[in-house]
């Protein structure tokens, strides 16, 4: 894990984690109720060439604190923000996994002044999966459900055929069926316009073309209609990628943070 620092914030605490030092500074949002941890190794590789990274536990996660009942997308925006403000961070990088991708396009919407570039890693909104795989996605958020129907369909759910057994490694990072569930509720809360296009800062979208959730079609739409947008396909690895095409990811956002630089970061490679 990175630094850990405790943010106290409009009555609720972030549980902060940094890692590195450079000229640029990237925060990161996980996955749908899922925790920073998820977000580690890739974290400590985008920082290993000279790139501040920030992860931080949502609420109730970890230190966390705070409700997560009646939110929007806007409410997990603020926090974000939040943890920005209390490093000091007045410009930075946002990248988002999955569910995490709707939080950084909608703080980047709202705050686009701050942004410098965003990431979206299985972006979804833009069109729909199968009816199969929504009442799955159903299921698979309920509160009630027994650890081991969750780790069954977080390997069907989540990774392309042949990889369902890497869910063994999301299963030990915790399950945390209530914070997904609200978060949901908190997406559905949010009109789409508020959030999808996650502000006017250039944009990376990185796809899985075996992803059944986040299906790969949204991640064109997204491509196709909004400006200064790149898309990337990778074969062979579904909705939860990290543990499938780490090595891509990493590559892709290090690449797109030193080819889309703030000032400070030129200023730096020029020095």
């Amino acid at each position: 894990m990175g630094i850990r620092k405790l943010i106290q914030a409009n009555g609720i605490q972030i549980e902060t984690f940094i890692y590195g030092d450079g000229p640029a500074a990237l925060i990161m949002a996980a996955g749908n109720g899922r925790p920073a941890i998820q977000l580690d190794e890739l974290a400590q590789a985008i920082a290993s060439k000279g790139i501040k990274v920030v992860t931080y536990n949502y609420r109730t996660l970890g230190a966390s604190t705070g409700k997560i009942e009646g939110l929007t997308l806007h409410d997990y925006a603020v926090d974000l923000w939040k943890v920005a403000d209390e490093l000091g961070l007045k410009e930075v990088y946002l990248a988002g996994k999955t569910y995490g991708n709707r939080v950084v396009r909608t703080a980047s919407q709202d705050r686009p002044e701050r942004v410098l570039g965003i990431v979206l890693i299985g972006a979804g909104g833009e069109a729909q999966p199968s009816a199969e795989t929504m009442a799955l996605y159903q299921r698979y958020m309920d509160p009630s459900i027994s650890k081991e129907e969750w780790l069954k369909l977080q390997g069907q759910l989540m990774y392309a055929p042949g990889n369902e057994h890497l869910a063994l490694l999301d299963q030990a990072q915790g399950e945390f069926p209530a914070l997904a569930g609200q978060q949901a509720k908190s997406s559905d809360a949010t009109p789409k316009e508020q959030w999808s296009t996650g502000g006017t800062a250039p944009m990376l979208v990185i796809t899985c073309l075996l992803d059944r959730v986040a299906v790969p079609e949204s991640a064109l739409n997204i491509a196709k209609e909004r400006p200064k947008t790149w898309l990337v396909g990778l074969p062979l690895c579904g909705h939860n990628m990290l543990n499938e095409k780490g090595n891509d990811i990493k590559r892709l956002i290090v690449e797109f943070i030193l080819n889309t630089p703030s000032d400070e970061v030129k200023s730096a490679k020029q020095d």
